[in-house]
């Protein structure tokens, strides 16, 4: 009589190791790339902050100054003087309606090869009455001649 053993089989073979490596390594890279675009994501998201805060001082800027007082100044661009990497354009249009302006500020900044910008547009009332003071914005914008 003649018995047959089968071998013991112990660990895994080089097929299932190079396909489990493989699944393995995918996985991995998978995750880093979404990583990476989530890194990307956020810091688009801070800089989109960093303009928004930018614009709203800009209109607050203005509306403390007066429209009118603002336009004689005759700067309407400009780099932040707190973050030079980011610049303004505004717009102003008297209305239709007396004493009413619309602004638009526009901020632009380079993040890596691309230009983005954010734009706001509102409204200000300015009554003939109010007495503004000529303003001096050297501690707040400084006058750009190129934009970006």
């Amino acid at each position: 009589m003649s018995t047959k053993t089968v071998p013991f089989r112990s660990g895994f073979n080089l097929l299932e190791t190079i396909l489990a490596s493989s699944l393995l390594a995918g996985a991995v890279m998978t995750l880093g790339a979404l990583s990476s675009r989530s890194v990307q994501t956020v810091r688009l998201d801070q800089e989109t902050e960093r303009a928004w805060e930018l614009a709203d001082m800009q209109l607050k800027l203005i509306d403390a100054y007066g429209v009118s007082a603002f336009q004689k100044l005759g700067q309407f661009s400009g780099q932040f003087s707190q973050d030079e990497s980011y610049s303004w354009q505004a717009e102003i249009k008297e209305l239709d309606i007396p004493y009413l302006y619309s602004v638009e500020i526009v901020v632009s900044w380079k993040s890596g090869s691309k230009v983005h910008s954010i734009r706001c547009q509102t409204r200000f009332c300015e009554p003939p009455d109010t007495q503004q003071t000529s303003p001096t914005t050297e501690s707040q914008t400084t006058q750009s001649e190129t934009p970006l």
